[in-house]
Order: C-alpha cells, then sequence, then structure tokens
C-alpha cells in the first residue's frame, strides 16, 4: 500500500475539503446532514482509494534534472 494512501492523508485531505462539504451540506435540509455528510466522505475516501497518487519531486530534484537534460 502506498503511504500516500494510508488513512493520515485520508484524513488530511478530509480536513481540507471539510469547509467546502460543510456549506454545501448548508443547502440540504437539517434532517439529512449529517448522514450526506457520511455519504460525501465516504466517496472521497473510495475516490482517494482507487486514485493513484504520484509523488511529486522537490524543487531542488526539479533543478538536477534540468541540469542533467542541458
Amino acid at each position: 500500500m502506498n503511504e500516500l494512501q494510508n488513512e493520515e492523508f485520508q484524513q488530511e485531505v478530509l480536513d481540507m475539503l471539510k469547509p467546502k462539504i460543510k456549506s454545501v451540506l448548508n443547502q440540504t435540509d437539517m434532517q439529512n446532514r449529517e448522514d450526506l455528510e457520511q455519504e460525501i466522505c465516504l466517496m472521497i475516501i473510495a475516490t482517494i482509494k482507487e486514485k493513484e497518487f504520484k509523488q511529486l519531486p522537490t524543487f531542488f530534484e526539479l533543478l538536477e534534472q534540468e541540469k542533467t537534460a542541458s
């Protein structure tokens, strides 16, 4: 299992999206918000698990690649 797909990464993504999720939930009935929030979070987690995330190179790695390509 890729280190980026662990529970910590999933929680980080959910935390970043939480304000948007809350703002969208304000458009629904109060009685449905909690269930809908859980469903949205489950869909996000499922998407994270099925996608393959690549580790981005650092700035210095990009510079090094640029030097060797020249």
